[in-house]
């Protein structure tokens, strides 16, 4: 069975959208559960702000895309807390998504290795490669960009004008290091 819920995200900043998104989910999700949402062709955090009965009026349940996770082991945001981010998203004149967004903490907008793991294996199989393949890919292409890197002509931190200084390299290092 499908839920219908409401998620704050954050929206590009002039864009239409300001308010909630509704997304489905299979699971019963209550108000403040922090979840990842698909927006565009990215995945992002979002906050279940409210539940709804069914999808919005005119749009049909196919077309409303689900969540892709939630972040379990933490506890859903309180309503004093929404209500307050609410107030000041309408105080400010700024989207919902992005004021409450800005409120949490950096580390929960940073993807966690399965959610990476997860994001790999999904542009892996929309261009019909392992990740592996995906990842080798990648490193290949950021080796390429790099390029070659020209050795330094010197290891010292200049030029000696003599010639003839590797060739008496070890003349002139004879002794070191050697108590004497």
């Amino acid at each position: 069975m499908s839920h219908w819920i409401s998620v704050a995200v954050q929206t590009p900043a002039h864009s239409a959208v300001g308010g909630p998104l509704t997304y489905r989910s299979e699971l019963p999700l209550a108000p403040g559960t922090l979840v990842r949402a698909p927006l565009g062709t990215r995945e992002v955090l979002g906050i279940v702000w409210s539940t709804a009965d069914g999808p919005p009026d005119g749009r049909s349940a196919d077309g409303i895309r689900a969540i892709a996770g939630v972040l379990e082991g933490i506890t859903p945001l309180s309503t004093p807390w929404r209500e307050l981010v609410a107030f000041a998203a309408r105080y400010y004149q700024r989207a919902l998504g992005e004021l409450a967004l800005a409120a949490l903490p950096p580390q929960l907008r940073e993807l966690s290795s399965t959610q990476l793991a997860r994001r790999l294996k999904a542009i892996a199989g929309a261009e019909g490669r392992s990740t592996a393949e995906l990842v080798r890919a990648a490193v290949a292409e950021y080796a390429r960009r790099r390029g070659a890197r020209p050795l330094p002509a010197s290891v010292g931190s200049g030029r000696s004008g003599d010639g003839t200084l590797s060739e008496r390299a070890e003349e002139l290092l004879a002794g070191m290091g050697s108590d004497r």
